[in-house]
């Protein structure tokens, strides 16, 4: 019962409105509280793999790949609608205002787990790279940060191709040959399942912003229809005809549509869930410490409920702490 008292006390910060139609639906605000919630259905999946904290375990252990899907398809809508709406201009500022306030947190969170693993078990710098190759991140469960740095990348080349060809358009070309290398790139090197299977919410999401008029007029007067015929859809496959490859990849694409068309008519509004966006990376690149702090040969907390809550707060306090301090440096950095 942890984590239903949990989502209950959760509950109590959220302002819900059911709309006939809201325009909104990926406006900043609800996106906010989209990736608020997938923030922390990934803690508590991590919660689920590595301290198996009751509850937790039944409902989150196979949602962590749907909820990154979740960040990466907003990523990749909120990156491609700036480019259509600002042209040029997010072209040249988006290695300052995008690509370096993700990669300096992560240099330095990297550099913090690197430490003190050294000290723990003497982690070394050939581990490091050992690990890297055989597709285990210096950062705890950092594959995520690794995969968004490489779309981010990506998405800039795409632009710059674009911009050179001047036909905005091509870059469902340029970001789909991206996004299928990056998958590539992954089985080459066999990384496990969950590197790749949320890769294509990427580009899911930027196809989202290009043809957004389009799927708003066809949509938004059958969204009940639509909703109802994907889970039929879904259970018809998963059922009678489930495929050995792609099934992953399948299955995030299929919930984030249901997630995104639900929105259409559920307004989400929690300042709770906005702060978490907030401090969504930071949240991301520390709460794996904490996994190392709490339960090691000094410090064990053996209790799972207690683990759990001191986890947490210490996550939420030193997010706000980190935060702070990239915010302002990230702020110097653009300035400058």
């Amino acid at each position: 019962m942890n984590i239903v008292l949990i989502l209950a006390c959760m509950a109590v910060f959220y302002n819900i409105d059911l709309l006939g139609y809201n325009s909104e639906y990926l406006s900043v605000q609800q996106t906010k509280n989209l990736k608020g919630i997938f923030t922390l259905i990934v803690l508590f999946h991590h919660l689920a793999i590595f301290a198996s904290v009751g509850d937790v375990y039944n409902i989150f252990i196979n949602s962590g790949y749907i909820a990154v899907g979740g960040f990466l398809f907003i990523s990749g809508y909120g990156l491609m609608y700036q480019y259509m709406h600002k042209g040029r201009n997010y072209v040249k500022s988006f290695p300052k205002r995008r690509i370096l306030t993700i990669l300096i947190p992560s240099v330095v969170m990297a550099i913090a787990y690197f430490v003190l693993k050294q000290y723990r078990y003497g982690y070394t710098l050939g581990a490091l790279i050992y690990d890297f190759k055989r597709g285990a991140s210096v950062i705890s469960n950092g594959w995520y940060i690794n995969a968004i740095i490489y779309f981010y990348i990506a998405f800039f080349i795409s632009m710059l191709l674009c911009e050179l060809i001047k036909k905005r358009r091509i870059m469902i070309i340029f970001t789909f040959i991206f996004t299928y290398l990056y998958i590539f790139l992954c089985m080459k090197f066999k990384f496990e399942d969950h590197w790749f299977s949320a890769a294509f919410a990427f580009y899911f999401g930027i196809l989202w912003a290009m043809f957004k008029s389009q799927i708003d007029s066809n949509l938004k007067k059958s969204i009940p229809i639509i909703i109802g015929c994907l889970f039929i859809f879904y259970y018809v496959l998963n059922v009678f005809t489930p495929f050995k490859y792609g099934w992953m990849e399948f299955k995030c694409l299929m919930y984030l549509a249901i997630i995104v068309i639900l929105g259409m008519r559920i307004k989400l509004q929690s300042p709770l869930m906005e702060w978490v966006e907030d401090h969504s990376l930071e949240i991301y690149l520390v709460h794996g410490l904490f996994f190392e702090i709490l339960r090691n040969n000094h410090i064990n907390i053996v209790d799972n409920f207690e683990f759990m809550v001191t986890l947490l707060i210490l996550t939420f306090i030193s997010s706000y702490v980190l935060h702070k301090i990239f915010t302002f440096i990230n702020k110097k950095i653009i300035n400058s």
